[in-house]
């Protein structure tokens, strides 16, 4: 009676470790494939002289998660049109914060959507603007 126990245990946890480990793969591969390098998709948000607002309302959604989950390349691109406040100064600094934000003046909205018009050379335009803003 007893090793038939034993044997119905070790053939359950055998069959659960089964299933975890196909999980896991399946997880790693759904993660790891996703393709997303280069798509059309962005997700920016045009501000101007929002200097008492803008940090509460990024400091609110950045922590979520959703943004990583929801765009390719887990970026939010923040053109700030001239503000005449410190809104780009708060941004810069949220910048810092948060590798999911991306700063962007209005003089570099240019090569926000030209990456729409050259989708081959979306990491060049990007890297370009990344060091203007240095």
């Amino acid at each position: 009676m007893a090793e038939i126990i034993f044997e119905v245990a070790t053939c359950v946890l055998a069959a659960y470790g089964l299933m975890v480990l196909i999980h896991q793969f399946l997880v790693y591969i759904k993660q790891h494939n996703k393709g997303y390098r280069n798509s059309q998709v962005k997700l920016v948000l045009i501000v101007r002289n929002q200097g008492e607002t803008i940090e509460g309302v990024l400091r609110n959604v950045l922590p979520r998660d959703f943004i990583r989950k929801l765009m390719p390349g887990g970026k939010l691109h923040v053109l700030d049109m001239d503000s005449d406040d410190d809104t780009l100064d708060i941004l810069r600094k949220l910048e810092k914060d948060y590798e999911c934000l991306e700063v962007l003046r209005k003089s570099e909205k240019d090569a926000l959507f030209r990456c729409f018009e050259e989708p081959e050379n979306n990491d060049a335009v990007w890297e370009h603007a990344k060091r203007r803003n240095v």
